[in-house]
């Protein structure tokens, strides 16, 4: 009999993350059943679900109340039938343990398949409990209860884990990356669409908010005697103070702001860059915990620079350039070692083309799948 897999996941609906349980459904004695929802408010922009007709995992989508809140969001109707009919042996959550749709599952759990084992997924960055009120703690304290095993995304969120009184078993899980999707291309035609074609182009990608420290970008492109362009493609409130900080240092006309890009497009303007630059700022309430760019730039053959906030440094490795964060001056001084040496470019393009393997989802899949035979030995 094959193993009942149940898993739930928001970032599901998103087609870039989908490969890791496509391939996991694809190893022999497993039945893999996915819930996601049907609408999902990403990057200020709505994504409806799209079934995948390959995969041999099974699609659901259910509807959801507050969309775009990870922490908050859950499944208003539709859940409970996969939970009582299906019956699945192992119950794989990516969500955090503090968040209302892990409650809703445990609770799941236990009136309908109590006997089932129970992993979560957590990126944990900050270790202060101050800044979860009550329920979330409470919450956690319940999910703890129910894990087998937690797959943090680093060592860092390892340590985090168990600082917050998780006593079960820990097994680190790295972001990953769809190499079919995420690979070098060409795009000749999108780079002269944005009026590239004959510049070095400077990479962001990611949300426009103070954390991710992209003002730190801007100064140190302004301290550039280059022929230059920036791309920064991504949304966020703190757009309107990014274009008064260009206005002020004189590279309005450099910047090209592209705001919104279907999720599977991403590769396509990461192939229009010559280096991507991830410059995030640790916050007293955030730190970059992984940095999922810097892989996806490294899948499509383009240098990385990243700050050293959080995990960045680890999933860099000598596979690109790394700076102290809010260092405007250390950033350009990265920045002209990357547009000054051709050989140095080549040098991180072969580095990172062989450490993205680590990140790779079919890497990832694999020690998934032995995750699941090793809870249920029998099968």
């Amino acid at each position: 009999m094959p193993i009942r897999v149940l898993v739930l996941s928001h970032s599901y609906i998103m087609k870039p993350y989908r490969r890791k349980f496509a391939l996991i459904a694809d190893y022999p004695n497993l039945e893999v059943r996915v819930i996601t929802p049907e609408r999902w408010y990403e990057s200020i922009q709505e994504i409806t679900f799209e079934p995948t007709s390959e995969n041999r995992c099974d699609e659901f989508s259910c509807p959801i109340r507050f969309s775009g809140y990870s922490s908050r969001f859950y499944y208003r109707h539709r859940l409970k039938t996969h939970f009582r009919d299906f019956q699945p042996q192992i119950i794989h959550l990516e969500e955090e343990a503090w968040s209302i749709n892990a409650l809703q599952t445990i609770r799941l759990k236990r009136k309908y398949c109590p006997d089932s084992r129970f992993i979560f997924r957590t990126s944990l960055s900050i270790p202060a409990k101050q800044r979860f009120r009550y329920l979330p703690i409470w919450i956690e304290r319940q999910v703890f209860r129910e894990t087998d095993i937690a797959f943090p995304l680093s060592e860092n969120a390892s340590q985090i884990l168990k600082q917050r009184g998780y006593k079960g078993r820990i097994i680190p899980f790295p972001n990953g990356v769809d190499c079919r999707i995420f690979r070098k291309t060409e795009v000749s035609e999108l780079r002269a669409s944005l009026g590239l074609q004959h510049h070095f182009v400077i990479g962001y990608v990611g949300r426009l908010v103070p954390s991710k420290g992209v003002d730190t970008l801007l100064k140190a492109a302004a301290m550039l005697d280059c022929d230059y362009r920036l791309l920064m493609l991504g949304r966020g409130e703190y757009k309107p103070e990014l274009v008064k900080i260009a206005e002020k240092l004189g590279i309005t006309s450099r910047i090209v702001w592209v705001d919104r890009v279907l999720p599977e497009k991403v590769p396509d303007y990461i192939n229009c860059m010559n280096t991507v630059v991830l410059p995030s700022r640790t916050t007293p309430v955030w730190v970059e915990f992984f940095g999922r760019v810097l892989i996806e730039g490294m899948a499509c053959e383009v240098p990385v620079i990243g700050s050293d906030s959080g995990e960045i440094p680890n999933v860099i490795g000598d596979a690109g350039l790394v700076f102290p964060e809010e260092d405007a001056e250390a950033l350009a001084d990265r920045l002209r070692r990357i547009i000054q040496n051709r050989s140095l470019r080549i040098q991180l393009i072969q580095r990172g083309s062989e450490r993205v393997k680590e990140f790779m989802w079919e890497t990832i899949a694999q020690r998934t799948y032995e995750v699941y035979r090793e809870l249920l030995p029998t099968h």
